[in-house]
């Protein structure tokens, strides 16, 4: 429905009250906004996302995240990346060529970067071309932080993390839901050394 108005400073307007809101019941990170495409009328959080067209999808986003971060609270731009369709979520492989990839399906994420700049850019639960979404060092590190110069912080969809040793070396800062399943796996990651203090200090500090 916001998508469908083509009216950016309404799209603002309402990142701004909901921002308010989020300040009135302490919520520092909205989880929002949904920024994939509708590759499908059955795919299960459209209600989520605004529109199959990458540029409506940016501008929509962009003053979402502008309204929202106005009021102090951080915007999360979600779901990183090419989470296009539910069935299968946790297990499913999308398989897409680089200049697909970039044009079409990671273009609103590199506009709304360099538009708004999200505090939060959350990682999705869908392997791409093989990875996981939150242990890719191809999105993680090779795109979101080298080539788009990203700076904020880089959290998993809720259960998303499958391998925590591997998500902290490739780009993830934050796993979500807390307490980490994997605490004992980076434990002994560290003292075998196949985790580092450097890859830690490099996690928290991205």
């Amino acid at each position: 429905g916001m998508a469908s108005t083509f009216n950016e400073s309404l799209l603002y307007n309402i990142g701004k009250a909901i921002g308010d809101e989020c300040n009135h019941y302490s919520v520092d990170v909205l989880l929002a906004p949904g920024m994939n495409l509708k590759r499908s009328p059955l795919a299960g959080r459209n209600f989520e996302y605004y529109s199959e067209d990458p540029f409506l999808t940016t501008k929509c986003a962009t003053n979402f995240i502008n309204g929202v971060q106005s009021t102090g609270v951080s915007a999360c731009a979600k779901h990183f990346a090419l989470n296009e369709q539910e069935n299968q979520r946790r297990f499913l492989n999308t398989i897409c060529d680089e200049r697909t990839m970039h044009e079409y399906y990671l273009r609103p994420f590199q506009d709304v970067l360099k538009a708004s700049n999200p505090h939060t850019v959350m990682s999705s639960y869908n392997r791409v071309n093989g990875e996981y979404a939150s242990e890719s060092s191809y999105l993680l590190k090779d795109v979101l932080r080298t080539k788009w110069q990203y700076d904020g912080a880089v959290i998993s969809d809720w259960g998303a993390a499958q391998n925590r040793v591997k998500s902290i070396k490739n780009g993830l800062n934050v796993e979500m839901p807390g307490p980490s399943e994997f605490i004992n796996e980076v434990t002994d990651a560290l003292q075998s050394g196949e985790l580092t203090e450097s890859d830690i200090d490099e996690s928290l500090l991205p």
